[in-house]
């Protein structure tokens, strides 16, 4: 068989972009004064020093400092010939001044999938690389010279709070801890201290198109990804729609032969477009165009030669006729085995539903 003319083909995966806030609850119950002190403290600040700065009594700022010690952020000690007490940040105290730090960090960008149809089923991706997700304008066919299938998608988006209850269904406590790990390079300790404490809040960005995670497959392979799409299931996924040639020839008899023959019946073969795959078991739908939503379509590869085609000897005495007709074969596409190539992105962290065990710390460098 000829070889196609496309080797390689991109899945195009819309992602909706928002920003994540994180945050800690403990932190967040504590005041301003609290949370400045812990700050003064950890920069070498003495109490003096402190009690300058903040402007407050000398009674309410060892109030304050009773409070701090009583929830073991400082130690208090008096030695005999001073009256003011010398104050130690405790460690718990230390952690604290570390994730708030980390916090004023601000916001990260975050996207979630636009694409699957199942509320429960989750794609959440994070990169300090924006670049890495494309725009790329519709009606277009390739990228990067690579031909494209274009998930579509969902019919009706999600609000902010569907996205959010799906992204807080996603995170558990360790995939939660997975994706601080990303954005907070070098604090695994600290995380695992604090995750208990760790909370977010995810709010909208101001754009509204869709940015696409390209994943880039042999155009065999997005064959092998697909199976036979069944009534009987709810695919998680958008159909892919798989361009099918379909070769008709009918026989008749040779006006004018002077022996018998046996005109054979009718036959019909089928031919996927994308690797040139024969079809023996297809039966075709009528589908003959694309809808203009809610489906993923494969190009077809039809280039200047042509492929292997099977012979058909026609007897003598008959006469064939041939005819071809452009039809789809509507296929389901493996969500496992996508979601194994989206986990394959160097330039990115992927975090999802069925993600596998593999695939359970981020890729990127």
């Amino acid at each position: 068989m000829s070889r196609p003319t496309q080797t390689a083909i991109t899945l195009l995966l819309p992602f909706q972009r928002y920003r994540l806030r994180f945050s800690h609850r403990l932190l967040d119950s504590l005041g301003g004064v609290s949370r400045f002190i812990l700050r003064a403290l950890a920069d070498g600040l003495t109490l003096e020093r402190i009690a300058e700065v903040v402007a407050l009594s000398h009674t309410v700022l060892l109030q304050q400092m009773a409070f701090l010690a009583q929830h073991h952020f400082v130690a208090m000690a008096r030695d005999d010939g001073d009256a003011a007490p010398v104050v130690t940040l405790l460690e718990r105290g230390g952690r604290m001044v570390a994730v708030e730090r980390r916090l004023r960090e601000g916001d990260h960008l975050v996207w979630l999938d636009a694409f699957t149809l199942d509320r429960k089923a989750v794609h959440m991706l994070a990169t300090t690389d924006p670049e890495c997700l494309v725009r790329i304008p519709p009606g277009e066919t390739k990228l990067d010279g690579k031909a494209v299938v274009r998930l579509p998608s969902r019919a009706h988006p999600y609000y902010l709070f569907d996205d959010a209850n799906r992204l807080h269904r996603l995170l558990s406590q360790d995939k939660l801890a997975t994706l601080l790990g990303y954005f907070w390079r070098d604090a695994e300790s600290l995380i695992a201290e604090e995750i208990d404490n760790m909370d977010y809040v995810l709010s909208t960005e101001m754009t509204n198109e869709p940015e696409y995670h390209p994943v880039t497959v042999e155009a065999a392979e997005l064959f092998d990804i697909s199976e036979g799409s069944g009534p009987e299931k709810r695919a998680a996924l958008p159909p892919l729609l798989v361009p099918v040639l379909g070769m008709k020839v009918e026989f008749s008899r040779v006006e004018g032969f002077p022996w018998p023959v046996v005109v054979p019946p009718a036959r019909t073969s089928y031919m996927e477009l994308v690797t040139h795959r024969s079809l023996s078991h297809f039966v075709p739908d009528g589908l003959t165009e694309p809808p203009a939503h809610d489906v993923a379509v494969a190009p077809a590869a039809i280039g200047a030669n042509l492929p292997e085609i099977d012979e058909t000897v026609v007897p003598p005495g008959l006469s064939a006729t041939f005819s071809a007709i452009r039809t789809f074969a509507r296929r389901d596409i493996d969500h496992l085995a996508l979601t194994i190539r989206m986990h394959e992105r160097a330039d990115a962290m992927l975090i999802s539903f069925n993600q596998p065990r593999s695939a359970a710390e981020p890729s990127c460098a």
